[in-house]
């Protein structure tokens, strides 16, 4: 009997002592998925971190150029309603001159010749 609880002891303690490795196994498999996946983690943050920066600079540039097109756009109204009212003011100018001009003919009584 005591050959038997000798052997079942060494059965058990050979039992435990392969859990044991077995459980020191994967916990060192689990730190080395851990630490694979907070490098592939790591990756792709630093990936987003690069695409946001780029975004951010795109969208700074698409700004610039709007607020650009927008001044332009304000100064072309500027310039065409300055131009407009110079041209009607020629206009009024012109209608003035010629009515100033038959104006004079008709008082003077004379005729133009065409």
């Amino acid at each position: 009997m005591k050959l038997f609880e000798i052997d079942a002891y060494k059965s058990r303690a050979a039992t435990e002592l392969e859990q044991e490795k077995e459980v020191k196994e994967a916990e060192i498999a689990m730190q080395k998925a851990d630490d694979y996946f907070d490098s592939v983690m790591e990756s792709a943050m630093d990936e987003f971190r690069r695409f946001e920066r780029m975004a951010k600079a795109e969208l700074e540039s698409l700004e610039q150029t709007a607020e650009s097109a927008r001044k332009m756009g304000k100064l072309m109204e500027k310039t065409a309603n300055i131009a407009s009212k110079k041209y009607i003011e020629s206009a009024v100018n012109s209608a003035t001159a010629s009515m100033k001009s038959a104006w004079k003919g008709l008082s003077s009584n004379k005729v133009h010749p065409s």
